[in-house]
């Protein structure tokens, strides 16, 4: 059943949703898919991960109303503009389908627009409309007045999706309670071969301002990914702990520890989040990397703010990274709040060592207790080995993509949807 797929970042960006979507559409023939995006495919050195072969359509945003800033205009001219971009990626899109011959219609979030859009298109086309909800649409917008826009819209795509994918239970749950609707749980894919092939091996020096833990008689915490706002307040509580580990551990033998970003972020720009001290920065690699990175790692850190713009998103976030650092084997500690998803997972399945509180003494007695035991260490790493098979292996996730794309037996999610038979939204 051909699909096109609308995402605001497609693979090689370096973007954890891009690289999901290269590994979910690894296997698929070209043919069968196109993809639609209101972003350029990512080229030379921002290609970071392996490009998709199907055919690729570029819908850039268009600005209808320039005029508006003071007096609360800018919700006016905020709504204006979404409502007309709306309309015409609807246009656009349900245009492509019909030229694709595309029998659904997969739109992920991420975008204020592609949601609605894809929405309206699948009416324009007369396909099902499916929505992949890789972070929560209306509460992954800082602006007030995008914010205001995306709660006002969720509920009209979301009631009339044919199917609705997520990443993570904990977001299933959320939409559960909120619209009454049955969402599909797809965990992040990983492939789980590359990190196979190096378990029990021992992983060569890193070759860019790094040291390899056993020959520098370093302690090495790994972080792989952005760090921004969702993440601030975690990386200040690690870092304080270090320094106190350090300073501690001066005169008493004890390797010195540095956490290791491998991050597009400057030290200039976290250095002014206080995101600053024992560091060592390396560049962004290419996704390939990452399995013999991770490895490398003594701990790797998995962090989510306890204070950030948007509580829910982080509750509901299920990072790219995820997959990885399970598969990797390498002890986890995982630093955010509680009841998220990465906390909840990590802590009932015990494949990692958790700090649910915004606390840096915490943090520094799980890192210190971390260290220290090393049948612990050996421990949660084999049962986060276990878990990456039973939930994240990528050659799994895959089919089961492809039999959740095939909708003979879909209908609305939701009760109201079917009671009021399909009808289309007004925007």
């Amino acid at each position: 059943m051909k699909f096109a797929l609308i995402s605001h970042v497609m693979p090689p960006s370096w973007s954890g949703q891009a690289m999901m979507l290269a590994r979910l559409l690894s296997d698929f023939d070209p043919g069968d898919y196109c993809l639609i995006s209101a972003q350029p495919p990512a080229r030379g050195e921002d290609a970071y991960a392996q490009s998709l072969p199907a055919r690729y359509y570029h819908l850039p945003h268009e600005v209808f109303l320039n005029r508006g800033f003071r007096h609360g205009l800018q919700y006016v001219r905020r709504s204006v503009n979404f409502a007309a971009d709306v309309r015409r990626r609807a246009r656009l899109i349900a245009e492509i389908v019909e030229r694709e011959g595309a029998r659904v219609i997969l739109a992920c979030s991420g975008d204020l627009e592609d949601l609605p859009a894809a929405y309206l298109a699948s009416r324009r086309a007369r396909v099902p409309f499916c929505a992949y909800i890789f972070d929560y649409y209306s509460h992954q917008f800082v602006a007030p007045e995008e914010r205001a826009v995306a709660r006002a819209v969720e509920p009209l795509f979301i009631r009339r999706a044919a199917r609705i994918l997520t990443t993570n239970v904990v977001l299933s749950e959320e939409l559960r309670e909120r619209y009454g609707v049955a969402p599909e749980v797809l965990h992040n894919p990983c492939d789980l071969e590359e990190y196979e092939a190096l378990a029990g091996a021992r992983v060569e020096e890193d070759d860019d301002g790094g040291a390899d833990v056993e020959g520098a008689g370093e302690i090495k915490i790994v972080y792989t990914g952005a760090v921004y706002e969702a993440h601030f307040d975690a990386f200040r509580n690690l870092l304080r702990a270090v320094e106190e580990l350090n300073r501690g551990g001066a005169g008493a033998g004890r390797a010195r520890i540095r956490l290791h970003l491998y991050t597009a972020q400057t030290p200039s720009d976290l250095a002014a989040k206080g995101v600053a001290g024992p560091i060592v920065f390396h560049p962004h690699r290419h996704v390939s990397e990452m399995p013999a990175v991770q490895r490398r790692a003594d701990v790797l850190f998995l962090p989510l703010a306890f204070e950030s713009p948007f509580p829910v998103l982080v509750k509901t976030s299920a990072p790219s990274k995820f997959p990885e650092y399970l598969a990797s084997g390498r002890p986890i500690l995982g630093h955010a709040p509680e009841g998220s998803f990465v906390s909840r997972y990590l802590r009932e399945h015990e494949c990692g060592v958790v700090v649910d509180r915004n606390d840096a003494g915490e943090v520094r007695r799980a890192l210190e207790t971390i260290l220290s035991d090393a049948e612990l260490r050996a421990r949660v790493g084999e049962r986060a080995r276990r878990r990456a098979a039973a939930d994240f292996d990528g050659a799994k996730l895959r089919a089961r993509f492809a039999d959740l794309l095939r909708l003979d037996d879909a209908r609305p999610s939701a009760s109201r949807a079917a009671a009021e038979g399909g009808t289309g939204a007004r925007l």
